[in-house]
């Protein structure tokens, strides 16, 4: 499995709508969140990333039968991202 470099995302209505991604040796893209769980559930690892700096990896939150995607554990129905500005 490999790290998926997060440099950017937005969230609309508590949900990710989207994120800016970096794949090694791949040009910067763009996914929607059905493909960010889909990488999580298949044991990627979504590394945000700040001024060069790796931050804490994204994790997948069960919240009332619903996955979350969050920069922490909180049982929260709502998605996260850190600053990456």
């Amino acid at each position: 499995m490999g790290d998926i470099l997060v440099r950017g995302g937005s969230i609309q209505g508590g949900r990710i709508d989207s994120l800016t991604i970096d794949l090694h040796g791949l040009p910067q893209r763009t996914i929607d969140r059905a493909t960010a769980l889909a990488w999580l559930k298949d044991g990627h690892s979504l590394v945000p990333v700040r001024g060069g700096e790796r931050l804490a990896a994204l994790q997948l939150v069960e919240v009332d039968d619903e996955l979350m995607i969050r920069t922490d554990n909180a049982a929260i129905p709502e998605d996260t991202l850190p600053d990456l500005s």
